[in-house]
């Protein structure tokens, strides 16, 4: 992901923890998730506040359509989607069809990661092509509560959400 992909992302960061633990962690939430869930050093942070771009003791991921993506299109569809219509994708039937049930999914993962003793701080952001147009600090009892309130308005909300631990 060197260059913007004109296309709805969720990505993020996390303190840096030992590297087994992180391999550990990155294999847990993908067993517990049909979406994709990577850490990479790959991805440009773009709109993220500069003081988070100049660290180097985060460690970034992604969560995606798949393992393979690096875009969360499908899972920020706006539209819910009817599983029993045949022109859906089988791919596509994975997923919640509601909206908001895949967005209750997508917290699920950053619960499972700021749930981690190491994990320390972490953000992320839920955005199209990469715009940030606001920043959230919440606690981890809200941050379900404000995240699925913001997709519903206005999916994707274009927002960094950083969880105060």
């Amino acid at each position: 992901m060197d260059k913007k992909e004109m296309s709805e992302t969720i990505i993020g960061y996390i303190n840096s923890i030992n590297r087994n633990e992180l391999i550990a962690l990155e294999s847990e939430i993908q067993q517990e998730t049909p979406f994709g869930f990577k850490f990479t050093d790959d991805l440009n942070l773009y709109n993220y506040p500069k003081c988070l771009l100049l660290r180097n003791d985060i460690v970034q991921f992604v969560i995606s359509d798949s393992n393979e993506s690096n875009t969360a299109t499908i899972l920020l569809n706006e539209n819910d989607y009817d599983p029993d219509d045949e022109s859906e994708s089988d791919f596509q039937k994975q997923f919640p069809s509601l909206l908001k049930d895949r967005i209750f999914e997508i917290t699920k993962i950053i619960k499972l990661l700021v749930d981690k003793i190491s994990v320390r701080e972490l953000g992320f952001s839920i955005s199209f092509c990469d715009e940030i147009e606001q920043v959230k600090h919440s606690s981890i009892e809200s941050f379900e509560r404000v995240v699925v309130t913001d997709c519903i308005e206005s999916c994707p909300p274009n927002t960094l959400y950083i969880i105060d631990k």
